[in-house]
């Protein structure tokens, strides 16, 4: 199934400009703000979507995604639920692995779901890591995680896909998210604001580079 547009992904109902297939991005922002809802709202579409959950279950992220517009868990729709959830299995479309120290396991389901929506003819796939903060706060020496980021933004880059990550900068020393950075064309930053959140982004030309307010899913 062919990418939206003009070869880019688009983002309905959010004050960003449409970017390139291949494009990495890297959400920064406080855990308990906006940012997850921002994350899930990156991933909306008609393309296929590959979630890897170490924060919540795999039913919880679900949920919110399809409160916020998007599809069930199917053919489109993979997740990777690293959350050390013991909830119901959701079947064949959700990965469970058991712990966000074992990035080997993350990366092999990982790889599975992304090959098997492409396999069905979807060659438009966003990804979605909420959050990195719990796969870097389990690991007992930070390249292994930096490690796997790469991997994982080199298989989007490559396949044309969207990669869309978060992290909690509060969380963790700036050299770490500076570093972890390195792997993402461009960031978008989140802070909580009266009406909502606001955002920017750095990185990428034509996208906004002061605060601007995210207008509320109605």
């Amino acid at each position: 199934m062919s990418l939206q547009g003009d070869a880019v992904y688009e983002f309905e109902n959010l004050p960003l400009e449409p970017v390139e297939t291949g494009t990495n991005l890297l959400v920064t922002g406080p855990a308990l703000g906006g940012t997850r809802e921002l994350l899930l709202r990156l991933l909306l579409g008609e393309d296929a979507v590959v979630i890897i959950t170490a924060d919540t279950s795999a039913r919880e992220t679900l949920s919110d995604f399809e409160r916020l517009g998007g599809s069930a868990p199917g053919e489109r729709v993979r997740v990777v639920d690293c959350a050390q959830d013991d909830g119901d299995d959701l079947g064949e479309f959700v990965s469970a692995v058991g712990t966000p120290a074992d990035l080997t396991g993350i990366g092999i389901e990982y790889a599975g779901q992304y090959e098997s929506v492409y396999a069905r003819g979807y060659d438009a796939v966003r990804t979605g890591i909420y959050t990195l903060t719990p796969l870097l706060v389990y690991s007992d020496d930070v390249r292994p995680v930096f490690r796997f980021i790469n991997t994982v933004s080199s298989r989007i880059r490559t396949a044309d896909g969207l990669g869309v990550c978060a992290i909690d900068p509060e969380a963790h020393e700036d050299r770490v998210v500076g570093s972890i950075a390195q792997s993402f064309d461009a960031r978008i930053e989140v802070r909580d604001a009266d009406a909502g959140v606001d955002i920017r982004v750095r990185g990428l030309p034509d996208q906004p580079r002061e605060w601007t307010a995210v207008p509320a899913l109605r």
